[in-house]
């Protein structure tokens, strides 16, 4: 490997954690977190110091205990204490002391707990300890920092095999692709899950490639992290198995075991070590993992799309989906990846580019059968972002080489035909430049992005493609900062259909008062509503308040490509609209 590249991905992973950092104050949380942080904080402090509750926390004035899920009383002074920090999410109201140790241990189930530990350490670290990050943006870091080894690792793993070139296309199109670049903000499980699948796989490759028992080791301990996260990474097996059937093909027709007993060995311990870390991490973990293979059952099959997404019984909709959302570029530079793997795979040594493409298409494959379940967009398996992009860098290197050979052979002059291997490079990557400014303009809600074949977010709520305009709740944080600013003093503020723990109550002003109570209906006292208003929006709002909500006059739109995609109203006689105020 050669050490300009390790230079490169140093700065790659440089360049992408400090614009993640810098912009991480600009999204809040999804409406998911809460839960996860609470978890997460009830296992870690039980793994530090033993206790099953937090009654060995002092209180502090400022901690907006009762924020999460109650309204915060008022008149309080608050008290800035330096000395001692303590996050929101170490929850443990009076009511059963619920959200402690105590709690999870017996009531515990859904996604494995290991990435909610490490999110609440990295609070722990640079929230409560150091006190240099927010509460909420010290859950977050964690995120920035594994999706930013993510971008580099994918630049330095492609350009090692493909060249710097396809290396640089395959960092940018992951990094720059919207739903990865939004999500890697705030969403704490498949940002960081997709991250650990390309781990367990690249570093698996490795092995194989080079007969080597540490990179198997790493692959066990990447897919423990991954496990540990969500159980996407059990589809991983399926991708690994395809590809060692073609590329030990001769071996296998053959009877022949195709590993040196130490790589067998190796392989042996990647799930010891994944299952491993999953017992070591999850209490009670007989009775949990029991409890979250019926949660994925559910989940990966009860919830289905309506019949226009299905074709011959199979589910379409991923795939409409992934083609409406990926950047142009990102597509033309794929379509070319794939046809190199069809074409010349088999060609390939180790039949990497078959490999990308197996992984890319088995996701997308797993949640198209026909009693296959997805919903909400794509971000359930975000883990086909890496394999695309990766096949983007190899096609952009078979792409450039076609028109370098082209330009030697027809272009006339000397000069340019000496420097047509670099002009097209660097055309290449100013071709992204499109979806950079795209996603300034749509900062920070990319992971609303529709490329212009449906016509972008308008287009796709004209056609009312399901889960349009779905931020999972960060686009709260924007509607809150309109309420900061203009909201009188002493304001109420109520969700329409949201949980008062979907916003931290530490990013509200301290004046308000934000709970659900403060709802008056028709009794019009004032207070202000608010809510994302995506493809969901009239789904899901309780039917007692659709009636009030519509004779309203809103106050603030926070518009995307002219779609609202979160509402305020002020629940008032003067902002009810003419025909309703009699």
């Amino acid at each position: 490997m050669k050490r300009s590249y390790k230079i490169f991905a140093l700065g790659i992973f440089i360049i992408s954690f400090i614009v993640g950092l810098t912009t991480l104050s600009d999204y809040s949380i999804n409406w998911d977190e809460p839960g996860h942080y609470m978890r997460g904080q009830a296992y870690l402090h039980y793994f530090l110091t033993g206790k099953q509750d937090y009654t060995d926390l002092p209180r502090i004035e400022n901690h907006y205990q009762k924020s999460i899920f109650e309204e915060i009383p008022k008149n309080i002074e608050y008290k800035d204490d330096s000395e001692f920090r303590r996050s929101i999410y170490q929850y443990d109201r009076e009511i059963g002391r619920r959200y402690t140790y105590r709690y999870f241990i017996n009531n515990d189930g859904g996604h494995p707990p290991l990435i909610d530990i490490l999110s609440s350490f990295s609070n722990y670290i640079f929230y409560q300890k150091l006190g240099i990050l927010g509460d909420v943006q010290a859950y977050h870091v964690l995120i920035i920092f594994i999706s930013s080894l993510l971008v580099a690792s994918a630049f330095l793993f492609i350009a090692t095999s493909y060249g710097l070139l396809a290396g640089i296309i395959a960092s940018l199109s992951i990094y720059l692709y919207p739903l990865f670049f939004a999500e890697s903000h705030f969403n704490i499980k498949d940002p960081t899950q997709t991250a650990f699948y390309t781990f367990t796989i690249l570093f698996f490759y490795l092995g194989v490639l080079n007969n080597r028992f540490v990179w198997m080791v790493l692959a066990g301990i990447a897919a423990g992290l991954a496990l540990g996260t969500k159980f996407n990474i059990l589809f991983s097996a399926f991708i690994i198995m395809f590809w060692i059937a073609i590329v030990k093909w001769r071996d296998l027709r053959c009877f022949r075991w195709p590993f040196s007993k130490k790589l067998t060995f190796g392989i042996l311990f990647v799930p010891i070590i994944a299952i491993g870390m999953i017992i070591v991490s999850w209490p009670n973990p007989q009775e949990n993992i029991i409890k979250s293979i019926s949660f994925y059952r559910t989940i990966g099959s009860t919830v289905q799309q309506s019949k226009e997404y299905y074709f011959l019984g199979f589910n379409t909709y991923a795939i409409q989906w992934i083609f409406y959302t990926t950047p142009l570029i990102v597509l033309f530079f794929g379509i070319f990846g794939i046809a190199y793997a069809i074409i010349y795979g088999r060609r390939e040594k180790h039949y990497l580019s078959i490999l990308l493409l197996i992984w890319l298409l088995l996701p997308i494959a797993r949640v198209s059968l026909p009693q296959a379940g997805i919903y909400g967009g794509v971000r359930q398996i975000m883990e086909y972002i890496p394999p695309l992009a990766m096949l983007s860098g190899i096609g952009a290197f078979w792409l450039h080489s076609i028109l370098v050979r082209f330009a030697k052979k027809h272009v006339s002059y000397r000069f340019l035909k000496k420097k047509a291997s670099f002009f097209l490079g660097f055309l290449f990557i100013l071709s992204f430049l499109p979806i950079v400014f795209k996603l300034i303009e749509l900062h920070p809600n990319e992971n609303v992005y529709f490329n212009v074949f449906i016509g972008g977010l308008k287009g796709a709520k004209e056609k009312n493609i399901s889960g349009w305009g779905l931020t999972l709740g960060s686009a709260y944080q924007q509607g809150i900062d309109w309420i900061n600013k203009n909201a009188e003093v002493n304001a109420d503020l109520s969700l329409v259909k949201g949980y008062t723990q979907n916003i931290p109550r530490i990013n509200i002003r301290k004046d308000i008062n934000f709970g659900d109570n403060y709802y008056s209906g028709k009794e019009k006292k004032g207070e202000y509503l608010m809510e994302v208003t995506d493809y969901f929006w009239t789904l899901t709002i309780p039917v007692d308040k659709q009636k009030y909500i519509k004779m309203l006059q809103p106050v603030y739109e926070l518009n995307v490509e002219g779609v609202p995609i979160l509402t305020i109203w002020k629940n008032d006689w003067v902002n009810t609209k003419l025909q309703y105020r009699q």
